[in-house]
Parts: C-alpha cells; structure tokens; sequence
C-alpha cells in the first residue's frame, strides 16, 4: 500500500477520537490573530483541517472570519462540521480537495492556514497552488515540526525507530529553499515554540496504540509491538515517576507573504 493509501486509512481510522489523542495548541492561534489584526473582515483556508480542532480556536479568535476547512478525508471532513457545529459556530464550509490542488479561485483568500499537516502535502506544489488563491496582501501560516524538533521529543528520543520512520519532516533551510523556489511567496517570520508536556506511561502507550501520530501507521504491527515494548523499558530506565513523565514539544510557525512584483 502506497504512503498515501496508508495515511488516508489512517486518519479514516481515527477520526472519531483524534481530538481525544492528539495535543493542540492556542499559542500560534494567539500569534496569528495579532499579526492579522487589522482585518475587519477575514476570508480564510485550512488546508488539511482533520477534524476541526485547530479550525475551532481560529473562528473564535479572529474576529469575522469566514472559513473554508478542507481535506481530502470526508471522516475527517464530518466529524470537523459535526465539532463546529455543536459549538454553536456556523461561518465556515467544507470542501473534500487535495492540499496541493484545492480549487479556491485566484486572489480570494486573505489567510492560508496549515496545521501539522504540510509533510502530508507535495509541498512545493501546494506553495504554488496557495500562491495562486492569496489576495495581494494575504498570509500564508504554516505550523509544523521540523525533523529536528521531533528528534528532540519524547517519542523521537525513546521510540525506537521513530526518527527512521518519520522522514516526511523538514528542516528550516528545505522550507526556505522551497518557499523560495514558489515563484509567488516569501518567509516574512518564524517563531519557535517550546512546550512542557507531561503524562504518564500508562496514557502514552494508550496514544501509541491509538497512532495517535501517523508515523506510527508507518510501522507494521510486529515493529510497532517490539518498538512499543522499547520504549516502555525505555522511559522506566530514564524517569523515575512513570505516573508523571515530562519533556519539552517544539514547534515552528512560518509566516509567509506575497512577493512583490
């Protein structure tokens, strides 16, 4: 089964509980509703929405936004208007696109979004196609991990093999090579984020089993098995209280603008 194939079985899969297993984060919602600010009136995309959760904290946050949530897994797609609605939110649509060809109509989006999703995307292709539908003073904000970043982890520095399965991830000096080659955008900024997590081991092999991540739809089961019984002897010989495990998640932010002519 291709990589494609794998991720979109994946996250048909785990729809239903995503929300329940993965982590999100206000912080860059906060950095982006104070960069944009100034707009009294917000046409924005979520490029690989999932199941909302990012989408949620956006609508609440910017002030008169208007959404488009789009992904190309119609579960993820339901269960993202089944979240919002239920929180009373209604500005928004869905729309069932491939990231790298979502058929928004050129110059029409104030704000692209993307979150934790973008090493899923043919990348230069999807910069191309977002470069298209920005209006001439548009954004573009892409959060993510760098290959680095998820190294330093708890799951890249106790995982075995998580850091040899995970090589969707870039590093900075790719990103830049490829937002420059687009023709179209510029990196404006970065900012970096670094965040105290704890949980207990209990927790985090229930997340492993969930694949919570989707690198770990990238193992077969016997590795998944004999990589999950690493890691448990793992943390019990580097933390003390399993009930209370504690590490440091990075992130990146990239803000990115039209080129001017």
């Amino acid at each position: 089964m291709s990589i494609s194939n794998t991720m979109y079985s994946h996250f048909s899969r785990i729809a239903s509980k995503y929300r329940r297993v993965r982590t999100t984060d206000i912080e860059p919602i906060i950095h982006i509703k104070n960069r944009i600010g100034g707009l009294s009136e917000v046409r924005g995309a979520d490029i690989g929405c999932g199941d909302g959760r990012y989408d949620l904290l956006l609508l609440r946050h910017i002030k008169n936004l208007h959404l488009t949530c789009i992904d190309i897994n119609e579960a993820m797609l339901r269960e993202a208007s089944e979240y919002l609605r239920s929180h009373g939110v209604n500005n928004f649509t869905t729309l069932k696109a491939d990231a790298n060809d979502f058929h928004l109509e050129d110059d029409s989006m104030d704000c692209i979004f993307t979150f934790n999703a973008i090493h899923h995307f043919d990348t230069p292709v999807f910069l191309k196609s977002t470069g298209r539908a920005l209006k001439r003073n548009g954004w573009v904000f892409i959060y993510t991990r760098l290959r680095s970043q998820n190294a330093r982890g708890i799951w890249g520095q106790h995982f075995p093999m998580f850091v040899e399965k995970e090589r969707r991830l870039y590093e900075l000096d790719e990103l830049r090579d490829m937002i420059e080659s687009s023709g179209s955008l510029s990196l404006e900024e970065t900012r970096h984020f670094r965040y105290k997590r704890s949980d207990s081991l209990e927790n985090l092999i229930e997340k492993v089993k969930a694949r919570h991540y989707s690198t770990f739809s990238l193992y077969d089961d016997h590795e998944l098995n004999s990589s999950l019984d690493g890691f448990k002897e793992n943390i019990r010989r580097r933390f003390r209280d399993t009930d209370n495990i504690e590490w440091y998640d990075e992130n990146i932010l990239l803000t990115l603008r039209p080129r001017a002519n």
